[in-house]
Formats: C-alpha cells, sequence, structure tokens
C-alpha cells in the first residue's frame, strides 16, 4: 500500500478541477493469464448463498468510476514512453504499465464495493454477489502506448448483467476524459448531446481497425481513419466527432466501458453481419466472433450496406 506522502503526491498531479474526495485503497492481487484464448467464466455465489444475503449491491458512481480512472492515468502516464513491451499468449503487446493500472483500479474499487465481480484484462477474475460486475482494461492502446503515440486510454465498465449502466475512458495524454451514468454521458465535465441520424455528405468521418482494408472493401464517402484505439473510436462517435466505427473481433474489456457511453447517446453496438452484440456472450474472455458496428441505428444500417468482404 502506498504511503500517505506518495499519494498526496500523486494526488498533487491531478488538476484540481478534476480531483475527487475519495481516499487511496490497498490493492489486491490478480491472477495471471495462463496462456489460453478463453478464461473460466466467472461464477456467482450458490443458490443457498444467495438466499442467506440478498442485500442490494451497489456499484460505482459515475463520478467514483472518473475519480479512480484519473488516478490511474497519473501512474500510467508515469511510466509512458519509459516501458517496454511483451507479447501475450494472443500476440498482443502487455506492458508492467497494463499490470500496475490494472492492480491499482482492482484494489480501489474492491475496497469500496466487495460485493461486486471484476473482470480484467490482464488476469483479474473475481466472483461477486448479484447481477453488477465492473470490467477493467487498464491501457486500451497498449501498441500505442508502447510506441510513444497519446491515443491510449483507461477504460472502466459497469454491466449488469449483460447491459453497460455506467462507464469511462479516460486518455491522460489528452486530458480527456468521458463517462456516463443514469443514462447520461459527458465529455470533460459537459454532457454530450444524443446522435442524430446519417451526417452531412461534408461532414462524414468513419473508424476503423487498422487491418479492415485488408478484410473488408469499403465503398464508405467518407474519410476513414484508424486511431489505435477501439475505445477512443467508440466514444469520438458518441461526441459526434464520427459517423460510425468499424471494431476489429473485440473482447469485453474494448466494449464495456465505451458502451455505456454510446448507449447513454442512444448508440448501439451491432456486429457486422447484422443483430446486437450480446456483451454476456463475451464475459469468458472470448473475442467477438465478427467485426462490430458502433454507432446510431440510421448510421449503421447505412454503413452496413457500404461494407462487404474482400474476395
Amino acid at each position: 500500500m502506498a504511503s500517505q506522502a506518495s499519494w498526496n503526491s500523486l494526488r498533487s498531479e491531478i488538476p484540481p478541477h478534476r480531483r475527487y474526495s475519495l481516499s487511496p485503497t490497498p490493492t489486491t492481487h490478480t491472477r495471471s493469464r495462463t496462456g489460453a484464448q478463453h478464461r473460466p467464466r466467472p461464477r456467482g455465489l450458490s443458490t443457498a448463498e444467495a438466499a442467506c444475503d440478498e442485500r442490494p449491491v451497489e456499484g460505482p458512481s459515475r463520478g467514483e468510476l472518473e475519480a479512480v480512472a484519473l488516478r490511474a492515468g497519473v501512474l500510467a502516464l508515469a511510466r509512458f514512453r519509459r516501458v517496454a513491451a511483451e507479447r501475450k499468449a494472443d500476440h498482443t503487446l502487455v506492458t508492467d504499465a497494463d499490470r500496475e493500472v490494472e492492480r491499482h483500479v482492482v484494489g480501489e474499487l474492491v475496497a469500496r464495493f466487495p460485493d461486486v465481480g471484476v473482470l480484467g484484462e490482464e488476469g483479474t477474475v473475481r466472483e461477486g454477489r448479484g447481477a453488477l460486475r465492473i470490467v477493467i482494461d487498464p491501457i486500451d492502446g497498449t501498441a500505442a502506448f508502447v510506441a510513444g503515440l497519446p491515443l491510449w486510454a483507461v477504460c472502466i465498465g459497469v454491466l449488469r448483467g449483460a447491459e453497460p449502466v455506467a462507464g469511462v475512458v479516460h486518455l491522460p495524454a489528452l486530458d480527456e476524459t468521458y463517462s456516463a451514468g443514469d443514462g447520461v454521458a459527458w465529455w470533460n465535465g459537459r454532457p454530450l448531446e444524443r446522435l442524430g441520424g446519417e451526417q452531412g455528405e461534408g461532414d462524414r468521418f468513419l473508424l476503423a481497425h487498422a487491418e479492415t482494408h485488408l478484410r473488408h472493401r469499403i465503398t464508405y464517402p467518407g474519410k476513414i481513419r484508424s486511431l489505435g484505439s477501439t475505445a477512443y473510436h467508440v466514444v469520438l462517435v458518441a461526441r459526434g466527432a464520427a459517423e460510425a466505427a468499424l471494431l476489429g473481433h473485440a473482447h469485453l474489456w474494448d466494449l464495456a466501458g465505451p458502451g455505456a457511453i454510446l448507449g447513454a447517446v442512444g448508440g448501439r453496438y451491432e456486429y457486422l453481419s447484422g443483430g446486437r452484440v450480446d456483451l454476456g456472450a463475451l464475459i469468458d474472455g472470448r473475442r467477438a466472433p465478427d467485426y462490430i458496428l458502433a454507432g446510431s441505428a440510421e448510421a449503421l444500417a447505412h454503413l452496413r450496406r457500404l461494407i462487404g468482404a474482400r474476395a
């Protein structure tokens, strides 16, 4: 556990207008990956145990999620451009900063909400009581983080069953924070408007997975860009900066936090092949079976007509 002096030093690096009155909490150890692609599905309490404890399970609010993400962002920034990476079993990159940030986030949230289940990209699988689950991507965009590029984010989402109900996406190097709770989404303290339909011809902008051009033929009439962070793609759509995003075979931790923000402005996830994305089917850590579209229902219907598989 960090000393009070070191904690005060850490807290001083957060701008005063972005601070929340939460105290430091101890961290807990997380279980490392076994190398397998799928993880055992976290199990809840037995029927007998649940019957003995029917207290309502409380989860973190939007403000509490923001506070935790801001502090985690300070930790990540301290390691930014100062860390080496290694390859995981699924060939994606991981750094000590990913693991340190996840331990910190888990420690804070478990101390305050011990009855809520937790799932983290870097190995955390913690059983909870009830339908709430916290899902953590400590650094979304690790490749950008390793390359010294600022397009990476600390992501935390809260699911009730398979539905994102609160979330935060914090980009420390850009000083941008997106969050949602109680059906309202925010960007740096300002509420976001609900998404409209298709954008005008001069405003079209599609965010896409880096390998999209290798797998799909796209006749989109506007600009197509890849920024290296699934979460950032989604929140830019929620903000109205892009018409939609075409995501790769994402994991739950890529989708949960930004999904709450997207949902709060009337957006949704759909598979490119059709149908809503069931986040509950990804709780065991598997990748989504298809590319995913993120945006308003109108934008997704429009885009689906413009994207096809390469021969």
